[in-house]
């Protein structure tokens, strides 16, 4: 083993030293070289960056976005150490950081295309998608190919959703550098979310041959064999994540997943929980779990992580919930948990989104919950809700009829038993609400009624 470089070898031989420790791997002595280099000349701002590098090659984001900010003081006027210190924030998802130096960099070399691409993306992270456009209108007068701004601006068609341009933009990039990393990628997503397996299965193949542990890659190649229903094929490309990336949240919780949809609930239990060990801030792990621990029986345990869902994302502040098919299937969940209070409150945050409210599914389900909750003023107030937006519902319908019995309110509900009737002359469920109401006229044959039938 080569001996460590003492104090009496120049900082340039130190610097030298570090390149060759940093070449065969040996990072803990490269870094050691280049922090003794700098301690003899601190003003040399390549020697930072590099060191910066090194430490980004260690895993040690923050500490490398140090060493480039240093970096950028010892060098005012120079874009490339303002490139990396955007770089290294934007991957330590510190958007108005990377913005700042992203800003910078293309200020002082308009030709920058992974500058302009980090302004871009930056500015898109930041949600300022406007703005994001005029960055790349400026990009476009400064650069004669721009592959990573492509890219970027990319996601910013997609969240508009312009997805024809964004997948030319992709196409672009890819053409213009055939090694761009995650280009071919998010290109078969979108490939993917249109019906197009065939294509987005071979450009994943391709980019794994070009970055065969690419974890991102895997797990998206993964998803598209879960739409063509080649469960064990993407149960492999997940675990091969897992093995590059044992620390995997997102590896884990979709192998969850999988479990659970195949009945295998052992299993989902122990990947959900290590998703939920791993990366505590998505809530969705917890959902998986409570779903999992249901369709095992467990009952209880199901209404408690549904509960505890409810404290750490409160459904007034749940941004999902703008989802119908989310709030939805939430729903349904804590009602088969046995919560409708909880079903009740999420569907009534889910109300302030306006697709949400202009639907029917999610007041039929809220309708439902308050019944439940034994809450038949707010049941009715969603059930006629219900028919405005769906004149006819057949749900809606039974439900107010069932109200209107149990409260003794005969003629009432005959009037929505004869509507239901004359949308569904032959529905059993009506014919059953009709000769209930027949006998309820007669408090002496009342008694004959056996049981009490439940909301739809």
């Amino acid at each position: 083993m080569e001996d460590t470089p003492e104090f009496e070898f120049s900082a340039e031989q130190l610097v030298e030293q570090a390149r060759d420790f940093f070449r065969k791997g040996r990072l803990g002595e490269a870094e050691a070289c280049l922090r003794k280099a700098i301690e003899l000349e601190p003003e040399r701002s390549a020697w930072r960056l590099n060191l910066g590098v090194t430490l980004q090659a260690a895993g040690r984001g923050e500490e490398a976005l140090q060493c480039f900010e240093m970096a950028c003081q010892c060098a005012p006027k120079h874009a490339e150490p303002r490139l990396a210190a955007a770089m290294a924030a934007a991957a330590l998802g510190r958007w108005p950081v990377a913005l700042k130096w992203a800003e910078q960099a293309t200020l002082f070399d308009p030709s920058l295309d992974a500058g302009w691409g980090c302004r871009v993306e930056s500015l898109r992270r930041l949600g300022r998608r406007d703005d994001a456009m005029v960055a790349f209108y400026l990009a476009q007068q400064n650069l004669e190919t721009m592959p990573a701004t492509l890219q970027a601006v990319a996601e910013v068609l997609i969240e508009e959703t312009k997805v024809d341009r964004a997948m030319w933009c992709l196409r672009e990039a890819i053409r213009l550098e055939p090694n761009l990393p995650r280009a071919r990628t998010r290109l078969a997503q979108l490939l993917g979310d249109g019906g197009h397996a065939h294509r987005a299965i071979e450009l994943l193949t391709e980019e794994l041959r070009l970055r065969p542990g690419d974890v991102g890659t895997l797990l998206a190649f993964g998803d598209v064999l879960l739409r063509q229903r080649r469960n064990p094929e993407a149960a492999e490309k997940f675990r091969r994540a897992i093995e590059i990336d044992p620390a995997n949240a997102a590896a884990r919780f979709r192998l969850g997943v999988l479990a659970v949809n195949t009945r295998r609930f052992d299993e989902a239990c122990t990947e959900l929980e290590m998703a939920m060990r791993l990366d505590p801030s998505n809530p969705l792990p917890r959902l998986e779990l409570a779903r999992a621990r249901l369709e095992n029986g467990e009952i209880a345990e199901a209404a408690r992580l549904l509960e505890v869902h409810a404290q750490q994302c409160p459904p007034e502040t749940n941004p999902r919930l703008d989802n119908i098919e989310f709030a939805v299937n939430l729903s349904a969940l804590m009602l088969a948990a046995q919560r409708p209070a909880l079903a009740a409150r999420a569907l009534t945050a889910a109300m302030r989104f306006d697709r949400v409210q202009n639907a029917a599914l999610p007041w039929q389900k809220l309708a439902l919950a308050h019944y439940r909750n034994n809450n038949l003023e707010l049941g009715n107030e969603a059930s006629e809700k219900l028919l405005k937006i769906e004149s006819g519902n057949m749900c809606a319908l039974h439900n107010l009829a069932l109200a209107c019995l149990s409260q003794g309110e005969i003629s009432k509900a005959m009037s929505w038993i004869r509507l239901g009737l004359a949308a569904k002359p032959n529905d059993a469920s009506f014919r059953r609400l009709r000769w209930r109401a027949r006998i309820l006229r007669y408090p002496l044959l009342s008694r004959l009624i056996r049981s009490t039938p439940k909301p739809a």
